[in-house]
C-alpha cells in the first residue's frame, strides 16, 4: 500500500498505530458516499485522505504528493445535485438529463483554477500544483497551508487592534484587488476561509464557482451568515465587485470587534450595526467611515470597489478636492473665450459644473456699453427686428392665457376632483389582506405597508415561491437541527410576525433538518438500494458494506449492522456500516 505507515487523517507518519498519536484518526474509517475512500490514488501519484469541506460545487480533501513527499489539498468537482457515485467505482456518474449542465460547469472549475494560477505568485493566495482530469470529473491539486481560519485567531484574541489589522488586511485587499483585475469575484470571503500561516500571512482559499454561494441555481448555495452579501440571497440581485466589498468589509469589521455582523437579510430590516463604545473609540474615524460604506445593504449604496475601499482604509484624512484655478480674463474676446474653455474643460475633468472665470474690477478696462447710434439714446431700440408687433404681441398673450387657465384647472382638479375620488374609492372597497396605509404629511404618497405573517412552523416547500406572501421577499438563509420543529418547517424568521413593513422588504427564514438524533431503522434482509433509500428516510446514509458467506440471506442482502443496532440513536448524516450477504458457499 502507497500509504503504509501515513495518517490519512492529516498525512503525518504514523508507523503501525491504528489510532493517529497527532490527529486522532483511525486507520479504516470509511468515507460516506459519494466521495473518494481515503487511500486512493490519483495521476499516479497523489494520495486521498479525509474530507475537509464540501459545497454546492465539490469536495476538498487533504492529499499527499509522492513524487515531492509534501502534504497537498485536492478539490474534486463533484456537485452532488448532478452526479453520483457508487462504492467500488471512482468514476462518477451523471444524473439523467443533467450532462450539459455538469460539463458546462466543470468547464468553469478548470476555467477558475486557470485564473487563480494566475495569481499564484501573490502573497495571499494558495498556490496551485497541478490541474487535471479522472473519473469523469476534474481535479486541482494546491500547496497545502500550515495555519489556523481567522475565525480562531479572533476568539483567541477576542479582537484585533486596527494596527494589528492593518499589515494583515492590506496584501489580502491588493490579492483580491488583482483577482477582480482578470475578472474573478469570490463570492464567498469569510473568516473560515481566510488561513494565518505560521508566519502571519492571511491566505484567502476556496476561490469557486459563484453558483455555489448564490440563491435558485442548479448548485445547493452555500451562504456565510454575517458575510454574504443581501444579493447573493436573490436571483434578481445584481452580483459582483461590490458583493465582495461587503464580505471583506464584514470579516474587518469582526475582526476588529470580536463581534460577527448580523445577516444581511435581517440588516435589510435593520441596518445599523452596533459598535461598543470602548471597542469603537479605539479604532480610528477614517476605518469605521470605511466599514460603514463597505457595509450598505443596498449594492448600489456600497463603496463599489476594492480599490475604493482600500483607499478610505489608508487614509485618515479625507481627501481635498483639488483648487479651482483662477482664470485671469481680459477685456479682449478670443482670450475670454479661451478662459471659458479651460474652465469648462477643467469641470469636466473634476465632475461638476462650470462657473464663468472670475472678472475682478482691476481686471476690466473699460465698461460694456451698449452699441450707440445717431440721434437715439443708449436705451432706444435700433433695429426694426427687434420690435414687438401687434401680431406678436397677440400670440403672446394668448399663451399667457392659455398658461394661466391650465393653472386653475390643475388646482380645482387637486382640491376638488381627487379628494372626491378618494373618498368614493374609500368607501366602496376593501382594503387587502396584511394591508396597513400609514398617515402622511400634504407634500408626500401616503406610504404601504404590509403585515409580517408568521412563518414558524410552516413547511418551507409550501411558502417557497407561494403567491400568498408575494408582497414579501423570503428567502432561505440557513438549516439547523430542531428536536421541536419538523424536518422542512421553518424554525424563525429574521423579521417579525406582525410587523409592518415595505412591500419586497428581505424576510430571512431558518428551516429545520430535523431532530439532531435519529433512530436507526431495520434495515436487515433488504437489498442494499432498498436500506440506502430507507436510510435516508432516517436521515442517515449508507456506508461501508462488508461482504461475507450466509446461508439465511440471498446474495445481496444485509446480514446484520457493523458498530451500532437497529433501535439505536444516532446523530443525523452518519454513516451505517453493513454487512452484505455474498449467498451460501
Amino acid at each position: 500500500m502507497a500509504y503504509k505507515g501515513l495518517c490519512l487523517g492529516c498525512m503525518s507518519p504514523k508507523g503501525d498505530a491504528v489510532e493517529c498519536p497527532k490527529c486522532g484518526y483511525v486507520e479504516g474509517t470509511p468515507q460516506v458516499l459519494p466521495y473518494l475512500e481515503p487511500g486512493t490514488v490519483l495521476h499516479d501519484k497523489y494520495i486521498i485522505g479525509k474530507r475537509l469541506l464540501t459545497n454546492g460545487e465539490g469536495v476538498t480533501y487533504i492529499g499527499f504528493d509522492t513524487s515531492t513527499n509534501k502534504k497537498v489539498t485536492v478539490r474534486e468537482y463533484l456537485p452532488k445535485t448532478l452526479c453520483s457515485r457508487v462504492k467500488g467505482n471512482d468514476s462518477i456518474i451523471i444524473a439523467p438529463g443533467n450532462k450539459l449542465v455538469f460539463q458546462d460547469y466543470m468547464q468553469d472549475f478548470m476555467e477558475i483554477g486557470r485564473a487563480v494560477a494566475k495569481l499564484s505568485n501573490l502573497p495571499s493566495i494558495v498556490p496551485i500544483v497541478d490541474m487535471f482530469e479522472a473519473n469523469q470529473t476534474a481535479y486541482i491539486v494546491y500547496e497545502y497551508i500550515d495555519g489556523k481560519p481567522l475565525s480562531e485567531i479572533v476568539k483567541r484574541a477576542r479582537r484585533l487592534t486596527w494596527e494589528e489589522a492593518r499589515p494583515l488586511f492590506m496584501p489580502l485587499i491588493s490579492t483580491v484587488i488583482s483577482a477582480h483585475s482578470i475578472g474573478l469575484v469570490h463570492f464567498g470571503i469569510c473568516p473560515e476561509n481566510i488561513i494565518m500561516t505560521r508566519n502571519g500571512t492571511l491566505k484567502l482559499t476556496a476561490f469557486g464557482n459563484p453558483d455555489a454561494h448564490l440563491a435558485e441555481t442548479e448548485l445547493t448555495p452555500e451562504f456565510y451568515e454575517g458575510y454574504s452579501a443581501i444579493e447573493q440571497y436573490s436571483l434578481e440581485g445584481k452580483k459582483g465587485k461590490w458583493t465582495d466589498v461587503y464580505a471583506m468589509s464584514a470579516v474587518l469589521f469582526y475582526a476588529l470587534t470580536g463581534k460577527r455582523p448580523p445577516d444581511a437579510v435581517s440588516r435589510a430590516y435593520e441596518p445599523r450595526l452596533n459598535m461598543p463604545s470602548d471597542v469603537a473609540k479605539n479604532i480610528p474615524t477614517h476605518v469605521v467611515t470605511a466599514l460603514a460604506g463597505g457595509l450598505q445593504v443596498k449594492a448600489g449604496s456600497r463603496t463599489q470597489t476594492m480599490e475604493e475601499l482600500k483607499e478610505q482604509l489608508n487614509n485618515p484624512v479625507p481627501r481635498q478636492p483639488e483648487p479651482r484655478p483662477v482664470v485671469k480674463s481680459t477685456p479682449s474676446a478670443e482670450s475670454y473665450s479661451a478662459a471659458v474653455a479651460a474652465a469648462a474643460a477643467y469641470s469636466e475633468r473634476q465632475d461638476y459644473a462650470p462657473e464663468p472665470p472670475t472678472r475682478t474690477v482691476s481686471q476690466r478696462s473699460e465698461p460694456r456699453r451698449a452699441p450707440q447710434s445717431q440721434g437715439k439714446s443708449v436705451n432706444s431700440v435700433s433695429n426694426k427686428d427687434d420690435e414687438i408687433s401687434p401680431y406678436k404681441y397677440g400670440i403672446m398673450s394668448g399663451l399667457i392665457g392659455f398658461v394661466v387657465l391650465g393653472i386653475i384647472a390643475l388646482v380645482c382638479i387637486n382640491f376638488f376632483v381627487i379628494p372626491l375620488l378618494n373618498k368614493n374609492n374609500t368607501d366602496n372597497t376593501n382594503p387587502p389582506d396584511m394591508y396597513i396605509s400609514t398617515s402622511s404629511d400634504n407634500n408626500s404618497e401616503p406610504k404601504v405597508l404590509y403585515e409580517v405573517p408568521n412563518l414558524v412552523n410552516k413547511e418551507w416547500s409550501k411558502v417557497n415561491g407561494n403567491s400568498k406572501y408575494g408582497n414579501f421577499d423570503i428567502m432561505l438563509t440557513g438549516e439547523e437541527y430542531s428536536d421541536t420543529i419538523a424536518e422542512g418547517r421553518i424554525i424563525s424568521q429574521t423579521v417579525a410576525a406582525g410587523s409592518a413593513v415595505p412591500k419586497n422588504t428581505p424576510i430571512g427564514v431558518t428551516v429545520s433538518l430535523g431532530a439532531k438524533m435519529r433512530v436507526v431503522p431495520n434495515i436487515i434482509g433488504m437489498t442494499v438500494s432498498q436500506a440506502s433509500a430507507e436510510l435516508e428516510k432516517a436521515g442517515l446514509t449508507l456506508g461501508d458494506q462488508a461482504e461475507e458467506y450466509s446461508d439465511t440471506y440471498d446474495m445481496g442482502r444485509i446480514i446484520r449492522l457493523n458498530g451500532t443496532k437497529v433501535g439505536n440513536k444516532i446523530q443525523a448524516g452518519s454513516a451505517i456500516n453493513v454487512v452484505v450477504s455474498l449467498g451460501a458457499e
